[in-house]
């Protein structure tokens, strides 16, 4: 029987934790916000217009079709929405739809106001990844001395966290490298699910990605794979079930990119945040932790 025990109730009442995780948030989410939302919200309004491309295409297409023998059509109920239809405006052809040339227009200076901040967006998800990954392993370090009643303090967990950083990263790479040999080797049966592939890919990989952290916590070695492998064959029940949470916060998170809502769009990023880094941090802990030897666990700590 082991003598700790992740006790996550009294993990997440603990005002270490919780301030821990406040400025998880706050660095990886709330600081370069600014950065990201202007591409967030060209990203939207891009959208946006698609949706309406796809409505004036499915609108001209109809009328198109019907009014080349309206007789015929109208007798056995054909009906177009009008609403998305402008009889006697200019028509032009644009990604594989017919759309009227004012709304090809608009696109064009989206899609382009877009495409320059696109470089923002890729410093925010580096800067994102690296916050993730030194936070994590901060958590997952005040989970830890938690559960041994140790007196680290906030500032030490993050120092951790920023001291293994460059382990992290090299750990993550070597990860997925043998992920994407899995999804490869995969990608017949993932193809046949069609679009719920995709979610399927997620369950399997999200949870190899978010063991890295403890794995390198207790063994300090940035060849984490065979332990991860071991936790994937040992407990695959904790392991999917890590996967599936990561995988519905994830859609989420990616939605909040397709529909912007100005200062809503953050406060919805930060509780999905905090959701995904307690599963990323503290869940992915609870799976290592159960699934690992006692002794290996005691002996690292």
């Amino acid at each position: 029987m082991r003598t700790l025990y992740i006790e996550a109730n009294k993990t997440l009442r603990s005002k270490k934790f919780m301030g821990l995780l406040i400025t998880a948030l706050l660095i990886t989410y709330a600081l370069p916000f600014p950065l990201v939302s202007e591409f967030m919200e060209s990203y939207g309004r891009v959208k946006e217009i698609l949706r309406l491309m796809e409505k004036e295409n499915d609108a001209i297409t109809c009328h198109s079709v019907f009014n080349s023998n309206p007789e015929f059509f109208g007798s056995h109920g054909m009906r177009c929405d009008e609403t998305y239809y402008r009889p006697n405006e200019t028509t032009v052809s644009c990604c594989g739809m017919s759309v009227y040339r004012d709304t090809y227009w608009e696109y064009l200076h989206a899609s382009s106001e877009m495409r320059e901040k696109i470089p923002l967006m890729v410093i925010f998800s580096v800067w994102a990844f690296l916050a993730q990954l030194a936070f994590s392993y901060a958590l997952v370090d005040a989970a830890v001395e938690l559960a041994r009643e140790g007196e680290k303090r906030t500032l030490e967990s993050i120092a951790a966290g920023l001291k293994a950083l460059p382990a992290l990263i090299a750990a993550e790479v070597l990860t997925f490298i043998f992920v994407l040999i899995a999804l490869i080797l995969l990608a017949i049966p993932i193809a046949i699910l069609g679009p719920f592939g995709s979610f399927i890919a997620g369950i399997i990989a999200t949870p190899a990605f978010a063991l890295v952290v403890p794995a390198y916590y207790f063994t300090r070695n940035v060849g984490v794979v065979e332990k991860i492998w071991r936790v994937a064959r040992s407990n695959p029940c904790g392991y999917f079930t890590l996967g599936l949470g990561l995988s519905i916060v994830d859609v989420f998170l990616i939605l909040q990119y397709k529909y912007y809502m100005g200062a809503l769009t953050l406060l919805l990023l930060l509780s999905l945040g905090a959701v995904r880094y307690v599963i990323n941090s503290l869940g992915a802990l609870w799976v290592y932790w159960e699934t690992s030897p006692e002794e290996e666990i005691e002996g690292e700590i």
